[in-house]
């Protein structure tokens, strides 16, 4: 079974609507939904937004649903100016880029006691989107960055962009690739930018995230 998580209000709407006998189940106090998603059996959470929502939220998905892997699809900003609104990123590999251990010797953004810099998507999953053209924007494989934050300042972007190599950055995708890879579960980030490099971000954010969720959304039945 695939577990699918989604952070924000609308982002969990495009998805359940599309869902077939649907049924929630709540545990603690988190409503977990289970039905077919494009002629799949699913279970779908809402996570909230931040790193610690999102690692409880993916814990329990896994440990009481059983689910072999975990899909995440949902919105971000971002961080190289190839990336217009709508376009996709599809998460190589995912950095937490609000650690900062460098004080004992480690690289900006690992985790300390942890092997991993950079966790890495399912090389599987990573490959059902490569012939995927059924939307009218861009999709680019990439590393996408999470922190604590909503990133809104334009020159705050272009040094994040610059210093990790990446394309996007969210508040969730870093603690669901951890939970996933301690817990030996595959996983997939997938997100839709709703806000680009200008320092406009929380305006286009309020403007354009329904459609960015719709475009996730649409990946997401392609892969399932």
């Amino acid at each position: 079974m695939t577990g699918i998580i989604a952070a924000v209000i609308e982002e969990a709407e495009a998805i359940k609507k599309e869902i077939e006998n649907i049924k929630e189940i709540v545990i603690n106090e988190i409503s977990f939904f289970t039905g077919k998603f494009n002629e799949k059996e699913i279970v779908f959470v809402q996570s909230g937004i931040g790193k610690v929502n999102a690692a409880i939220t993916a814990t329990l998905l896994i440990e009481k649903f059983n689910v072999k892997e975990v899909i995440f699809s949902g919105v971000a900003g971002s961080l190289d100016a190839r990336l217009k609104i709508g376009d996709v990123v599809i998460g190589r590999d995912i950095v937490q880029h609000d650690v900062d251990a460098t004080a004992f010797g480690y690289k900006m953004g690992q985790i300390p006691q942890m092997k991993e810099w950079a966790f890495e998507s399912d090389k599987y999953l990573i490959e059902k989107t490569a012939k995927i053209n059924n939307i009218n924007h861009q999709i680019l494989l990439g590393r996408i960055l999470t922190g604590d934050q909503f990133i809104s300042k334009k020159d705050v972007k272009i040094q994040l962009g610059k210093d990790f190599d990446a394309l996007c950055v969210d508040m969730e995708s870093g603690a669901v690739a951890q939970v996933c890879a301690r817990l030996g579960i595959k996983f997939l980030i997938i997100r839709s930018i709703s806000d680009s490099i200008t320092d406009d971000s929380g305006m286009e954010y309020t403007s354009f995230v329904k459609l960015a969720a719709e475009n996730s959304k649409k990946i997401l039945k392609e892969i399932i």
